[in-house]
């Protein structure tokens, strides 16, 4: 009877036997191994060091595919705790090419062998840095240059640049450069910057050697330049001049140190399509943008307009409605505005002009971020004027201390003190919170709003 029924599923299935059921009959294929190759090889690549070694043990059609399979090296730690046996028994055991080679907190002497190993030919991702408490600074070896052809980024921490001249290095590939806690010489930055033709993000951060940053790129799409007030050693040359020069493609610069632009000049000649720019602060020595001259956060000169640029951020100590109006005048398309301040402010001449002459503040200011917002009055009239004029305002964010979070009468206090109920934007959001210290990505291309987690 059982024999019967089955014959008669198969000639309505036309001869076929239907699929094994799930839990029953043979096991489904490995879908995955009948891939390529170069397919498992690229999936591997992007696998965790130990977890592409791994997949050895996977199957026989597995075993050999780590080997020739893009190397993706990266190893992680503490000062002295990097494995440098297991480093070296890996590259000498990889005999295919290299996608990655990471490797911080170096406290050794092998790492021109390793840079020098066959296994890390045609190398994308170099990620590079020497312990910070290392004394003297070592230096990078200049082997690390030898992957030009191939690499597309480059992370460099905590050593001396090698020395290089116009023409002498060329990375074509090279789209993402990052220097940390580097010494470098100004004609030797300038240098590799010139021999970089695609580049797209260059960011510096507490670097060296040099006291003027010229730019002149074609393909730049961001520039972030973090530079320290204080150096460990007084003889450490410190940046104090950045000049955009030739930067049609630049979108974001993002610029400042932990404690105040120290006297830092800035000149923006040629940025057309400049999307944002911060943090800008009392101390920043000159800021020239085309025509228009600031002195510190002070209007000197107003001639050229940015229309192009959408956010803003600002460190204004003395809090002052007058000094922002004024940037937003240079900006008249801004759509987001970051301000930061630690002082009650100041008197504000603006607060109680007609609004009539500010018709531009209507059309696209969509978020504003204030911190710390103290409940003072110079901080009352900087939110509700925004509050009162911008007609297309989304949100506002105040910062506050915490134990005022959660304090619900001073909470009430404020919103009537900003009057909430006559707002220009109905449907603008007030949002008090506390502030969180955010530690920044390491790479700045992670962050799409890069102001929401440093303000």
């Amino acid at each position: 009877m059982g024999a019967q029924a089955k014959r008669k599923r198969s000639h309505q299935s036309g001869g076929q036997e239907p699929p094994p059921r799930a839990g029953g009959g043979d096991p489904d294929p490995d879908l995955i191994s009948l891939l390529p190759d170069g397919v498992l090889g690229d999936i591997i690549s992007l696998l965790p060091t130990a977890d592409g070694a791994r997949t050895q043990a996977i199957s026989r059609r597995w075993r050999p595919l780590w080997r020739s399979a893009p190397l993706n090296l990266a190893t992680r730690g503490g000062v002295g705790s990097v494995d440098e046996a297991a480093v070296s028994s890996i590259l000498a055991a990889h005999g295919g090419p290299a996608r990655r080679f990471a490797v911080s907190n170096l406290a050794l002497a092998g790492l021109d062998g390793w840079l020098r190993s066959p296994a890390l030919d045609g190398l994308r991702e170099l990620d590079v840095s020497y312990s910070a408490a290392a004394s003297p600074k070592p230096a990078m070896p200049p082997s690390a240059l030898r992957f030009s052809p191939t690499l597309r980024a480059a992370h460099l921490g905590c050593c001396l640049f090698p020395n290089v001249v116009a023409g002498q290095v060329h990375f074509p590939n090279l789209q993402h450069l990052t220097l940390r806690l580097v010494t470098v010489s100004e004609h030797s930055l300038h240098a590799m910057l010139a021999g970089c033709p695609v580049l797209n993000s260059l960011v510096l951060k507490y670097c060296y050697g040099f006291r003027c940053l010229r730019i002149n790129s074609r393909s730049l799409n961001c520039l972030a330049v973090h530079y320290s007030d204080h150096p460990d050693k007084a003889e450490e040359i410190m940046l104090q001049e950045l000049i955009l020069e030739n930067t049609p493609c630049l979108e974001r610069l993002i610029h400042g140190g932990p404690y105040g632009d120290c006297g830092m000049r800035v000149s923006v000649i040629s940025a057309p399509k400049l999307m944002l720019l911060g943090r800008l602060t009392d101390g920043i020595g000159r800021l020239e943008l085309g025509g228009t001259v600031f002195q510190g956060l002070k209007l000197i000169r107003m001639a050229t307009t940015m229309r192009s640029l959408k956010v803003l951020a600002l460190f204004n100590n003395a809090l002052c409605l007058d000094v922002i109006i004024n940037f937003m005048r240079c900006f008249p398309c801004l759509e987001k505005l970051y301000i930061r301040t630690y002082a009650s402010g100041m008197e504000n001449a603006w607060a109680d002009k007609p609004v009539d002459c500010l018709e531009w503040l209507d059309l696209h200011l969509k978020r504003i971020v204030l911190g710390f917002y103290l409940g003072k009055k110079p901080h009352v009239d900087v939110a509700s004027f925004f509050l009162l004029n911008a007609g297309m305002l989304e949100s506002m964010k105040l910062v506050v201390e915490t134990h005022q979070v959660n304090n619900k009468k001073w909470i009430e206090k404020q919103r009537k003190h900003l009057q909430l109920e006559n707002r220009a934007s109905r449907s603008a959001q007030i949002e008090f919170v506390t502030f969180h210290c955010f530690s920044c990505p390491k790479d700045i291309n992670e962050l799409s709003e890069p102001f929401e987690h440093t303000l």
